[in-house]
């Protein structure tokens, strides 16, 4: 496996050891939605509590950014005792070094997937960035120390991090899907709160993990730049992984460092051209405004279609003068329409539809879009939390 181990290397990526929940653990209880979606309802995080109730969850081991002003430091230290516990008590077992094949049910079809561990130091999120991993959006220094307080002290990551390949001819993919017949299942079941169904297939023989390296450094070769992955969810949480990264490394001898789980963060790679995978641009809401002033002093009363890359630094002016003003991103164009309707000091702007075919040719132009340009389908396909990995 040592020839494997190199051929990943060379293309960014680790067999990574996955932990899942033990085969007592009920699976629609324990995996749940990314923390970051449905910020504005608490009501839908109210749900997954009910139905969660007491049993092992993702829940207890995540923030669901709904809460992340409510006692945020007890609640990071109630996330890392409870990851030990999760440990301690074989809630989560070792199945061994693999890639995970995920078949995943949406709104928009069957969205398929691989989970890998990707090398952070191939990673870097800044707006010249020439590396094998970049952003596809602006990111925001002072929303990482959230995730950095719960990652600095986590024995293992449980990511919602989805990282785009442009795999025109879907070949990755394509090809674990004639494997299926020879593959183990590991799980099988629907996801909670009209998030669909899941399941994830073994890979870890020779033939299946050098296909896999084999396509993604053909695709690394056809970039002509070296730019192979980009971030699509959950950069701010690869952009933490980085930073404690960069923390413990400064400890390690450079053969430490080399080795040391904290330098890789699990993710899965999906293709930016998967039929089933849908782009939606991400909508913004403003609350405590006047709708009529918003509208006259940010020009959008004028026929021109609304691009975010233009009015996101106009709007951030804006707000830098109206501190009583509040912004929300909310992804699905009739929620966020749903919600400015509730009350007369609430403004909706809808952004057109997004050209998914631009995506790398952009970031290698512009180095990154403005933060919450895009989302990758609809609020409840996106990821869930399942596979888990120690990182200390």
């Amino acid at each position: 496996m040592e020839n494997i181990r190199q051929s990943l290397a060379e293309v960014g990526l680790s067999l990574p050891s996955v932990l899942l929940p033990n085969k007592d653990i009920d699976l629609h209880k324990f995996s749940v939605i990314a923390c970051d979606q449905f910020s504005a309802k608490p009501e839908y995080w109210q749900s997954v509590e009910n139905i969660v109730g007491d049993a092992p969850s993702a829940l207890r081991i995540t923030l669901p950014e709904v809460y992340l002003n409510e006692n945020s430091a007890e609640r990071t230290a109630a996330i890392n005792s409870t990851m030990s516990q999760y440990l301690s008590k074989k809630v989560l077992t070792n199945i061994g070094e693999c890639f995970i094949y995920l078949r995943r049910r949406t709104t928009s079809g069957i969205r398929r997937g691989l989970i890998v561990a990707i090398d952070l130091e191939q990673y870097d999120y800044s707006k010249n960035s020439s590396s094998l991993v970049r952003a596809t959006e602006a990111t925001v220094v002072d929303r990482l120390p959230p995730r950095i307080a719960i990652r600095r002290n986590a024995p293992i990551e449980l990511p919602h991090i989805m990282v785009l390949i442009n795999d025109k001819q879907n070949l990755l993919m394509d090809y674990f899907d004639s494997r299926i017949p020879e593959l183990e299942c590991l799980y099988d079941f629907t996801l909670m709160c009209s998030g669909g169904h899941s399941t994830g297939y073994c890979v870890d023989t020779y033939p299946d993990l050098k296909k896999a390296a084999d396509i993604l450094a053909q695709l690394k070769d056809q970039s002509g730049d070296n730019f192979l992955y980009a971030v699509g969810d959950g950069n701010h949480s690869l952009a933490a992984a980085k930073a404690c990264w960069e923390e413990t490394k400064a400890a390690l001898t450079a053969e430490q460092a080399a080795s040391h789980p904290a330098r890789y963060a699990l993710v899965e790679l999906v293709s930016l051209h998967d039929p089933a995978l849908l782009f939606e641009p991400i909508h913004r809401l403003l609350y405590n405004v006047d709708p009529d002033q918003v509208t006259r002093e940010l020009g959008l009363d004028t026929d021109e279609v609304i691009d975010a890359q233009m009015l996101q630094p106009k709007l951030d002016k804006w707000l830098e003068n109206h501190p009583e003003a509040e912004l929300e991103y909310i992804h699905g164009e009739q929620e966020c329409l749903d919600l400015a309707a509730e009350s007369p000091d609430r403004l909706a702007i809808i952004f057109p539809p997004f050209d998914r075919d631009s995506l790398f040719d952009v970031v290698r132009k512009n180095g990154a879009f403005v933060r919450k340009s895009f989302s990758m389908g609809e609020a409840v396909d996106k990821r869930y939390y399942l596979e888990c990995r120690v990182i200390k």
